[in-house]
Formats: structure tokens, C-alpha cells, sequence
């Protein structure tokens, strides 16, 4: 088997809102809306975020995204109103943990070393440092 991309996907409740909650953190419109209830968006680095209709498993997501600058994303998150619910600084990771209108867990996480942790490395062109 080859598996070729990643989706994550996040429940919500009610999916308007949470497209212009969305809209809001990422700055931009969704990519694609391919069926009803459902919005996509994607990354440059690869992969794409799902949000979808299903108050049944609403608020049980957690979804990481890789970030090249996370002390500008926390300046960025507070300057939208994003309230960081939690910020960590390690040797290999440093990140900040928000929850959508849900409670849906949004991580950015920025790597520290490609070496020791490569899946929060920001895109493949920058791993050859």
C-alpha cells in the first residue's frame, strides 16, 4: 500500500460557523467544499484540514499543524483572539494549543530539530538543514 497525502478532519456542530472560525485562524477562505457538509482546506507543505458537520462527534478532534515561526503564530493567535490555552517550549518542540468554537484541540507545532522529531519539520525543501 502507498498512501499518498493526509486528511485530518474535525467534527463540528454547526459548519458555517465554523468556516468563518476557520476562515478567521488561517486567514483565507476553505480550498474546497467537495460535498455538502463539508469544507477543505490545503497546505503548502502537504495535507489538508476537513471540517465537517457531525454533532454527534463534535469537540473530539485534535488536528497538528506544522508552523515555520511559532513565536509569530502565538503573536498572530492573540492579536485574532485566539485564547492559547496552552503554550510549550521543549528541546525538540515548541508549540501553543488552541480549541475551536467546539473544543476541537488546534496544535501548531514548530520542531526544534528534524532529526529527532521530522514530522513537525515545516516542508521538505527546509530538510536538508
Amino acid at each position: 500500500m502507498q498512501i499518498s497525502n493526509v486528511l485530518a478532519g474535525v467534527a463540528v456542530h454547526d459548519l458555517e460557523a465554523s468556516e468563518r472560525w476557520y476562515a478567521t485562524l488561517f486567514g483565507r477562505a476553505r480550498d474546497a467544499a467537495p460535498m455538502e457538509g463539508l469544507v477543505e482546506r490545503r497546505f503548502a507543505g502537504g495535507g489538508w484540514v476537513q471540517v465537517f458537520a457531525d454533532p454527534g462527534r463534535a469537540g473530539q478532534a485534535s488536528v497538528t499543524l506544522v508552523v515555520d515561526d511559532i513565536g509569530a503564530l502565538r503573536e498572530t493567535l492573540q492579536e485574532t483572539g485566539h485564547a492559547i490555552e496552552w503554550s510549550f517550549d521543549g528541546a525538540v518542540t515548541r508549540g501553543a494549543v488552541i480549541r475551536d468554537p467546539d473544543g476541537n484541540r488546534v496544535v501548531f507545532a514548530q520542531s526544534m530539530t528534524i532529526e529527532i522529531n521530522p514530522s513537525a519539520w515545516p516542508t521538505t525543501s527546509q530538510r536538508s538543514t
